[in-house]
């Protein structure tokens, strides 16, 4: 199953969830690796962020979540989704001409 999570940041970041941040982007990374987060976008004003990802229910999404950093310092909504449909990656053509 997939789901998407709604991130709401603080409006004003303390200096504890800015020192987070780092550490919390790295482990979203080795959950993409892992393949278990398959996206993620953060809004241009840093208010909010998404992610995708693929569990086998809310509850192991919400497991998923609470093991993060940031989980006390923000407010995340997971919905699960009917429909989700991606670009696969483009790999250019190669020729020797």
């Amino acid at each position: 199953m997939k789901f998407i999570v709604e991130i709401i940041l603080p409006e004003v970041l303390d200096q504890e969830l800015i020192d987070i941040l780092p550490s919390q982007y790295t482990e979203i990374g080795d959950l993409m690796s892992e393949g278990i987060i398959s996206s993620f976008m953060l809004s241009d004003n840093a208010q909010k962020a998404w992610l995708t990802l693929d569990a086998n229910s809310v509850v192991e999404v919400d497991n998923i979540l609470n093991a993060f950093k940031l989980y006390d310092y923000v407010k995340m909504e997971i919905s699960e989704l009917s429909i989700s449909e991606v670009n696969p990656p483009q790999v250019p053509t190669f020729s020797l001409n």
